[in-house]
C-alpha cells in the first residue's frame, strides 16, 4: 500500500505497541474502571511475553467495553502455528480468564475451527474511487443537534432491528459530533433536497494504516436501502477530501453486512480481518 514507506509505519505502530508495556496512563484507561480480584493497575500494560515456542506482545482488551468480554490482543508474534500460541496466551492472561485472542491478517488467511470474525477493515485512495453518480451531494450541517438527534435515532432502531449488531457498536459520541463539526469534518448526506444521512470523517489510523477514518455513517431510519452511503463516499472523495493520494479507511463489524456491501460498492475493498481464536480447551 504504501511502497518503501509501509516498512518504517509499521515500525513506528510496533513502537507505539511496545512502549504501552511501561504506560501506566494506558493501564489506567482499564484499571481505572475494571475492578478484578488479584488484578493490579500494571496488569492491564501490554506484555511482551517469551517462551520456547515463540514470542508475543499483547495485552488485555474487552469487547464493546464490557467487563465480562475479555480478550487479548495479540500485536504481532512469532509462533509458528496457533496452538501454540492459544496455550501462551492462555497461561499468561489466566488472572482474566479471556475466551479469544485477537489477530489482525490478510483476508481470510486465519481460518479454520475456532475461527470468528470479528471485524473487516477497508481502504483505498480517494483518486482510485469511483466518480460520484451525483444522486447526494455532501454539505455542513447548518445545526449540529440536528446530527446529534439523527445518529440517536438511527441507533435506536438499530437495537430494535439488530440487537447483535447494536451489542457490538456504539454510536458516536454527542462531543465527537460537535468537534468533527467544527472541524468541518462532519457532512450532512442530501438527496432530493432532503436530509437523509451524514458522513464523519478525520484523520487517523487503523493499527499501522493511516488516513482518513470513517468514524460515523448514519442514514436515517425511512432512507435506507437506496445506496446513499456509498454515494456519499464518492462524493467526500471527490468534493471534500483534500489529497487525492491519501486512503479513505474504515473498520466494519462481522455482523454489518450492509456496511460491507457499500464500502465495496464505494470502491473500498477488504484488505484485512480480525479474527477471534478461541481460547477454550
Amino acid at each position: 500500500m504504501f511502497g518503501d514507506h509501509g516498512d518504517g509505519l509499521v515500525g513506528e505502530w510496533l513502537a507505539a505497541e511496545t512502549a504501552r508495556i511501561d504506560d501506566p496512563d494506558f493501564a489506567r484507561l482499564f484499571a481505572d474502571h475494571v475492578a478484578i480480584h488479584g488484578v493490579a493497575a500494571r496488569d492491564f500494560n501490554h506484555r511482551h511475553v517469551r517462551s520456547a515456542k515463540g514470542d508475543l506482545l499483547g495485552g488485555i482488551r474487552f469487547y464493546g467495553r464490557d467487563v465480562g468480554r475479555p480478550f487479548v490482543e495479540v500485536c504481532c508474534h512469532g509462533f509458528d502455528d496457533l496452538d501454540g500460541l492459544r496455550d501462551c496466551v492462555r497461561a499468561e492472561w489466566s488472572a482474566f480468564a479471556p475466551r479469544f485472542l485477537r489477530l489482525h491478517a490478510l483476508p481470510g488467511r486465519i481460518s479454520g475451527p475456532g475461527i470468528v470474525l470479528d471485524s473487516t477493515v477497508h481502504a483505498s485512495r480517494y483518486r482510485d474511487m469511483p466518480e460520484p453518480d451525483g444522486r447526494v451531494t455532501v454539505a455542513p450541517f447548518d445545526d449540529v443537534a440536528d446530527a446529534i438527534a439523527m445518529v440517536a435515532r438511527r441507533y435506536e432502531a438499530l437495537a430494535v432491528d439488530d440487537p447483535g449488531l447494536a451489542r457490538n457498536i456504539s454510536p458516536a459520541d454527542p462531543d465527537d459530533l460537535r468537534r468533527w463539526h467544527s472541524a468541518g469534518q462532519l457532512r450532512a448526506i442530501r438527496a432530493d433536497r432532503q436530509t437523509v444521512g451524514l458522513l464523519a470523517v478525520a484523520p487517523g489510523a487503523i493499527t499501522w494504516i493511516p488516513g482518513d477514518e470513517i468514524n460515523e455513517e448514519v442514514i436515517d431510519v425511512g432512507y435506507r436501502g437506496h445506496g446513499y452511503a456509498a454515494a456519499a463516499q464518492g462524493a467526500w472523495a471527490r468534493n471534500v477530501a483534500a489529497d487525492p493520494d491519501r486512503y479513505l479507511i474504515g473498520t466494519i463489524d462481522r455482523l454489518n453486512t450492509a456496511s460491507r456491501r457499500t464500502a465495496e460498492r464505494a470502491g473500498r475493498p477488504r484488505i484485512m480481518d480480525a479474527v477471534f481464536v478461541s481460547l477454550d480447551s
